[in-house]
């Protein structure tokens, strides 16, 4: 080992990792995965051998480790069990590690020849390493980019299967426009960025999009579109062709976004298209988006594409100060839903209402939102005519129901409230909405023939879950029992542990064979989470033995435990850390 480098101990890299990771991390160094392991200077680095190889490496410091990283796909929290196998390797057997000079030191004497032979030789045997010999270098203020170059860079990273360097090697690209914009050479930062926006809306497909999970090359791809901008608002003397261009770029990024459902693909794409185009612009823009309106099929609700197309048109609009222009836009483009909000902030509350009938019945999330928005507006009674008239017509009635149950309770008197939330709880049981129904019924006497009722037909429907929910706030431990003996299997396991918290100080006995229940089914299972459990079910259960005088009765369960299950290991671990 290094003189220059700390000692580094096991439990300084455990607390770097998941335990399931650390488990993992241990057995792999145990079984010899680490293979070839290297120091040099301060870093670390191994082939870590397993269903694939990946490479895994660490810095280390005064600190202990100061970074590390893997090339597989974890990441789920701390380190990957490569990366716990790779530092255990280090602490353990650190002979094992090859000292080599820091690359600068190693190359300090080779000649220009020398170099340029090493680096053939290394594309040959790996030709991915192309992607750094051909990488462009940052150009210089006034220095046209080479294009063709950074086009064969962006798409050979597109190529790429990890995220992590996929999203690293499109950032080293995009920092070049960057640079060229802090040097106040806007066009050649806009060519950069609008080459990079132009391969990434091409190549950024569903494919990708599913494994890019943290959003790390969406991010990059929102900051060549943020770049974009910025060079269509500062650069000075754009000709006509290369604003379009730029600016077809821009469309394309909120095309995608469209096609993806709209995850901020490109943004600030929407912006620049309706904050920063000249009435130039707009003339040759505006056709293009009612091109792609046009393609859409006739549809009675409208969809998430035409709404967003003309909320862009729209917001061109407002922003030009144009308010008749946008209304009318609305009118003539927008969808039902747009329409109706339309009517609606204007106050025209039949023209709104009507359009909801015609077109919302398909969707009870929007009735809903669209009648607590005409309640907002003032207009409470259309409002519950509306969810009224979709309640008697559509067959998921009980969309409407909750919505019907609050409204009168807000706005209604306590009988309509009462008979509402009653016939809501027949089909959507919640034990809030019983309790709301007892505290308004009870003042009135009706409570108790309510009850009877709703009992009675959960009763009927064999909802024994929910009989529980009402017996145990009730504190009828005859009917939690009994109707806990209803249920089975895994309809039956959710609900044993509640029931035995809530009967142990009335029925400590009954509690206790709950949770044996629960003890046998959790060690059945394996597992160390399991035996946790199991063990924490034991905790809960040692109280009760001493109140029906058992304390001896505990202890004896718990050897027998121990006998029963002594290969079990894992288990007699979480039995010795709880204290049993």
């Amino acid at each position: 080992m290094a003189a220059s480098l700390p000692p580094l101990t096991e439990a300084q890299v455990k607390t770097l990792a998941t335990e399931q990771s650390w488990q993992k991390g241990r057995r792999y160094f145990r079984n010899g995965a680490i293979a070839q392991p290297t120091l040099q200077g301060q870093q670390i680095s191994a082939d870590c051998l397993g269903t694939h190889s990946y490479r895994t490496q660490a810095t280390l410091g005064t600190e202990g480790v100061e970074a590390s990283s893997c090339t597989c796909p974890y990441d789920w929290g701390g380190i990957c069990k490569h990366q716990v196998a790779l530092l255990l390797s280090y602490v353990h057997t650190p002979e094992s590690f090859q000292t080599i000079q820091p690359l600068p030191e190693l190359l300090s004497d080779r000649s220009r020849d020398d170099l340029l032979a090493m680096i053939e030789a290394m594309v040959q045997r790996h030709p991915d390493l192309m992607t750094i010999v051909d990488a462009p270098q940052s150009p210089d203020r006034g220095t046209a980019p080479d294009l063709a170059k950074y086009r064969r860079q962006a798409e050979r990273i597109f190529q790429g299967e990890e995220m992590h360097a996929m999203a690293a090697g499109l950032e080293a690209l995009t920092d070049h426009g960057e640079r060229l914009g802090q040097s106040g050479d806007w066009q050649h930062a806009g060519e950069v960025y609008q080459l990079l926006l132009a391969i990434a809306n091409e190549r950024y497909d569903f494919s990708v999009f599913e494994i890019d999970y943290n959003g790390e090359v969406a991010c990059v791809i929102q900051d060549m579109s943020a770049g974009l901008q910025d060079s269509l608002v500062n650069a000075k003397g754009l000709d006509r062709n290369r604003r379009q261009r730029w600016l077809a770029t821009v469309f394309d990024a909120v095309l995608k976004d469209l096609e993806f459902g709209g995850i901020d693909y490109g943004y600030p794409a929407s912006e620049t298209l309706t904050h920063h185009t000249t009435a130039t612009d707009w003339e040759w823009l505006e056709p293009r988006i009612h091109e792609e309106l046009a393609k859409l099929p006739p549809s009675r609700s409208g969809n998430w594409t035409q709404s967003y197309l003309v909320k862009l048109l729209t917001a061109r609009a407002e922003w030009q100060g144009d308010q008749q222009q946008a209304t009318a836009t609305i009118l003539e483009l927008g969808t039902p839903e747009q329409q109706a909000y339309l009517h609606l902030n204007q106050g025209d509350f039949e023209a709104a209402v009507a359009i909801a009938q015609a077109n919302f019945a398909e969707l009870p999330g929007l009735v809903i939102q669209f009648a607590d928005a005409l309640v907002t507006a003032g207009a409470p009674d259309r409002a519950l005519k509306l969810v009224q008239d979709f309640a008697q017509t559509e067959a998921r009635s009980y969309d409407y129901q909750d919505w019907l149950a609050k409204f009168y309770q807000n706005h209604g008197s306590p009988e309509q409230f009462i008979a509402a939330q009653a016939e809501l709880l027949q089909t959507r049981f919640t034990l809030a909405g019983y309790q709301d129904l007892q505290a308004k019924a009870a003042p009135l006497g009706q409570w108790d023939a309510l009850r009877q009722s709703l009992l009675t037909h959960l009763e009927t429907q064999n909802r024994s879950a929910h009989l529980i929910d009402i017996a145990l706030w009730e504190e009828d431990w005859e009917m939690a029992l009994y109707n806990l003996q209803q249920l089975t299997g895994w309809h039956r396991s959710p609900h044993i542990e509640r029931v035995a918290q809530a009967v142990g100080p009335a029925r400590p006995g009954t509690a206790i064979a709950l949770y044996q229940e629960l003890i046998s089914a959790a060690i059945e299972r394996r597992g160390r989470d399991n035996y946790q459990r199991a063990a924490k079910y034991l905790l809960a259960a040692r109280p009760l033995f001493a109140a029906v005088d058992r304390q001896d009765g505990f202890g004896e369960y718990v050897e027998h435990l121990r006998s029963h299950h002594k290969r079990l290991s894992a288990l007699q671990q979480e039995l010795d850390r709880v204290g049993l």
